[in-house]
């Protein structure tokens, strides 16, 4: 019995939930292709940033799956041509012509713009920015026209750029990530081996200390105090402090809400909302703030009442005042933190490490605090607690005692 020979033509996008799906493609009434619309729980949808591929057995029976680009007309010509090829092999003759998939290069320049628009939609600006810069500065190593073209070298010629522009091993790892989802995202896989990996040291953050953090409430005024015990109380990310409106603090219940705000372009990251307990002492002086800013709706609104986005120069320019600097440090500019407010010691996420550890030293679980937290995964919370025992009384205890044996007592003796 004749095998039948199948070839389906799909058109795999991206749903609202992140899947990426392979979908049929919708024909239009006179049964032609309609271009990049797809098939969307029984309704048809636009999708532009679809791409059509080829569905088939393999010689060895296995499914086989062949990218044919995003142009309609030349999708189904590919169609044609597969099932032409396929129906030959299976009659015995023997095709002459090498099977290749009809595939439209991608435009270099097209492709990012594309890519960067989608970003924009569906991202944080932070997000956003970071895709920009990471594709612009590719763009600027590298001279090709097409996204097909680009081989290992070529990336490797990225890697030694943004070395030569003085980025850190972490920075220029964070940047080839952002190139490989770019790649992912038409489909192709980043031309590089496993050797290529840029390696760097994971820095260990520890938290605030208690003498730390009463030094720099000492040097503060009232609106920074307000500022800073807010990090440090609600275990906020900096921008959701920047976008922290009044409406999100609950006066009754003792308690803020990290919510979206589309209006205030703010979308919590992983859109994970969630409650987080305060102290009452706490409540109460933002109650007295609130008194203040009757009209504001941002907590801490910088002019004009918009957020204000230079909360981390706020700090900075505190620990200087407050004589916390290490005084050993140096910023890009060259400037040294002993100097200038530009220790690399303080920063806004800190706060965030600090509220997970005192509460854990507290007695608070891993759980409680990873949902206080809005983590998706317990292990992100376990790496905030990471050393947090260390500092403990019970384990400052252990580790006075093991070597307990071994102590010298006689403090007049002198090395020689």
């Amino acid at each position: 019995m004749k095998k039948k020979i199948v070839v389906r033509l799909k058109l795999r996008v991206r749903l609202a939930d992140g899947s990426r799906p392979y979908l049929d493609p919708v024909l239009s009434a006179n049964r032609k292709l309609k271009p990049l619309y797809a098939v969307v729980n029984g309704k048809a949808e636009h999708h532009p940033e679809g791409t059509y591929f080829l569905r088939y057995a393999g010689a060895d029976g296995k499914r086989v799956w062949d990218n044919v680009g995003k142009d309609a007309q030349l999708a189904l010509d590919a169609l044609d041509k597969k099932e032409k090829v396929l129906q030959a092999r299976a009659a015995g003759v023997v095709v002459v012509v090498e099977d290749v998939a009809v595939k439209k290069q991608t435009n270099l320049v097209e492709a990012t713009t594309e890519y960067l628009a989608e970003v924009k939609d569906s991202k944080s600006i932070k997000t956003h920015q970071a895709y920009s810069l990471a594709l612009r500065h590719f763009s600027e190593a590298v001279r090709k026209e097409s996204l097909e073209a680009i081989d290992r070298k070529d990336v490797l010629a990225f890697i030694a750029f943004l070395r030569s522009r003085g980025n850190t091993p972490r920075t220029i790892a964070n940047k080839v990530a952002n190139l490989k989802v770019f790649f992912h995202r038409f489909e192709l896989n980043p031309p590089l081996l496993k050797t290529d990996k840029v390696r760097y040291t994971e820095k260990a953050v520890s938290a605030y200390s208690v003498p730390e953090l009463q030094a720099l409430f000492a040097a503060a005024d009232w609106d920074e105090y307000e500022l800073f015990q807010f990090f440090l109380c609600t275990g906020c990310r900096d921008g959701e402090v920047h976008h922290a409106p009044w409406t999100d603090l609950d006066f009754h219940r003792n308690r803020y809400a990290v919510t979206e705000h589309l209006d205030l372009g703010f979308v919590p990251k992983d859109k994970e909302e969630g409650f987080i307990p305060l102290p009452e002492d706490f409540v109460e002086r933002m109650k007295a703030r609130r008194a203040r800013f009757p009209k504001s709706r941002l907590i801490f609104p910088g002019p004009e009442g918009k957020k204000d986005v230079h909360l981390l120069r706020i700090l900075k320019s505190l620990a200087y005042r407050a004589g916390l600097n290490c005084g050993h440090c140096y910023n890009k500019a060259g400037l040294c933190c002993a100097d200038h407010p530009v220790c690399k010691r303080w920063i806004l996420h800190r706060f965030r490490k600090t509220f997970a550890t005192m509460h854990h030293e507290a007695g608070v679980s891993a759980r409680t605090i990873q949902r206080w937290l809005r983590h998706s995964s317990l292990e992100t919370t376990l790496r905030y607690l990471a050393g947090s025992d260390d500092q403990s009384e019970k384990t400052r205890g252990i580790v006075n005692s093991t070597f307990a044996a071994f102590a010298d007592h006689d403090t007049t003796k002198v090395a020689v």
